[in-house]
C-alpha cells in the first residue's frame, strides 16, 4: 500500500494545504465543515437517497464505459436544486474557494492587432453529487477526473494554468477501507499517460465526517509560485514541471449491514475552469425558482454569468442572469 495523504486541518494556513496538494496530487482537509453544516447536509439529502434504490448508469455508460460506475452505489446529483442553502454555505468556505482559485484561476496573453492584452479566467462549480455505498458495493475502476475533458495532448509546457478541474469529496459519515474509503494513488498525477494504475498502488482516503478530500483533477504545471516542493525538493520558479490528474476510484464496501459503520456518504463539490463547458449542467439542473432565490456571488460560481473572458454569453454580449427573472424568456427567445 502507498504512504498516506497528508491530513491538514483547515484552520492551518492555505498554503500548506496547496503544497501537499501540489506534492501529492491530493490532500485531506480535517474538520472542512463545521458540525452543524453536515448535520443540515446530511438532513438535506436524505430524502433523495432513503428509497435504498441503486444507480443505475444507463446513460453514463455510453460517456464512460460498462465498468465507471460499480454496481451498490445510491447517487443524488445536481444538489444546487435539493440542498441550495447547504451548497451555498460549502462553495462560500475560504478553503475551497482558496484551493479552486490557486489552481483554476488563470492569466492568458494574446493580441488585439498589434495591441497584447491579458485575459484573465476564473473557476465556477463543475458538478455536485451526493454518493453512498451500501454494503456489497463494488470497487469503482481508477481514473483520472480528465477524461472526459480530452486535454492530454494538448498542454502548453510553458503554461502552468491549464487545469480543467478539481475534486471536492466532503465526508458525511466515517470513511474507512472496510466500507470503502476513496481509493488514490499519491504521486500518480506526475505520472505520464501510457502508465496504468494498480490497485496495490493505492492508499485509501480514510476520513472522519467533516473532512475533505481534494484531488488534482487533470494537468498541472507548476512554475509561477515562490517555490514549489514536490517530492522533498525545492524547485525554482523557472523550472517547467508538468503534473497529471491523480489516480483514483471508489472502494468497495465489505461491511456487514449490521456494522456501526456500514453506509460511507460522501459530498462531491467539483470546481472547474469557467470557461469550459459545465461538466453537469446546474443551469438546467436548478428549477428556476429556486435560482432567483439565489445570491448574487452563488450565481457566479454556479454559472448564470459569463465566464470572467466572456465566454457563455446571451444576446448582445449579456450575462443569462441578466435573464432570470424575466417571464418570457425561452429558447431561441433571448435576443431583443
Amino acid at each position: 500500500m502507498a504512504p498516506k495523504l497528508a491530513t491538514i486541518d483547515a484552520s492551518e494556513p492555505l498554503d500548506r494545504i496547496l503544497d501537499a496538494i501540489a506534492r501529492d496530487g491530493g490532500v485531506i482537509v480535517s474538520n472542512f465543515l463545521e458540525p452543524g453544516l453536515l448535520e443540515e447536509s446530511m438532513r438535506a439529502i436524505e430524502p433523495f437517497l432513503s428509497s435504498g434504490k441503486t444507480y443505475d448508469p444507463k446513460s453514463a455508460q455510453k460517456d464512460l464505459g460498462d465498468d465507471f460506475f460499480p454496481e451498490g452505489s445510491q447517487r443524488a446529483y445536481g444538489l444546487l436544486a435539493k440542498m441550495p442553502e447547504q451548497i451555498t454555505k460549502i462553495i462560500r468556505l475560504n478553503v475551497w474557494q482558496g484551493v479552486m482559485a490557486h489552481f483554476l484561476n488563470g492569466e492568458f496573453v494574446g493580441f488585439n492587432g498589434a495591441n497584447k492584452t491579458s485575459r484573465k479566467s476564473g473557476y465556477i462549480l463543475s458538478s455536485t453529487a451526493a454518493i453512498r455505498l451500501v454494503p456489497g458495493a463494488e470497487r469503482q475502476s481508477l481514473h483520472r477526473d480528465d477524461v472526459n475533458y480530452g486535454t492530454g495532448g494538448l498542454h502548453d509546457p510553458e503554461n502552468p494554468l491549464f487545469t480543467p478541474m478539481v475534486g471536492c469529496l466532503i465526508a458525511g459519515s466515517r470513511a474507512t477501507y472496510k466500507n470503502g474509503a476513496t481509493a488514490v494513488i499519491p504521486g500518480s498525477h506526475l505520472w505520464g499517460p501510457d502508465r496504468a494504475p494498480k490497485v496495490e498502488e493505492c492508499t485509501y482516503a480514510e476520513m472522519e465526517p467533516r473532512s475533505a478530500l481534494f484531488t488534482l483533477g487533470s494537468k498541472y504545471l507548476v512554475g509561477r509560485r515562490s517555490q514549489a516542493v514536490i517530492e522533498g525538493c525545492e524547485l525554482a520558479t523557472d523550472t517547467p514541471l508538468q503534473f497529471a490528474a491523480t489516480y483514483h476510484g471508489g472502494g468497495m464496501n465489505q461491511c456487514e449491514r449490521t456494522d456501526p459503520d456500514a453506509v460511507r456518504t460522501l459530498f462531491a463539490i467539483f470546481g472547474q475552469r469557467d470557461f469550459y463547458r459545465q461538466d453537469q449542467q446546474e443551469i438546467l439542473s436548478t428549477p428556476i425558482d429556486i435560482a432567483r432565490s439565489l445570491p448574487d456571488d452563488i450565481l457566479r460560481l454556479t454559472g448564470y454569468y459569463k465566464a470572467i473572458g466572456g465566454v457563455g454569453f446571451i444576446g448582445d454580449h449579456q450575462d443569462p442572469a441578466e435573464f432570470l427573472h424575466g417571464d418570457t424568456n425561452g429558447v431561441g427567445k433571448f435576443d431583443n
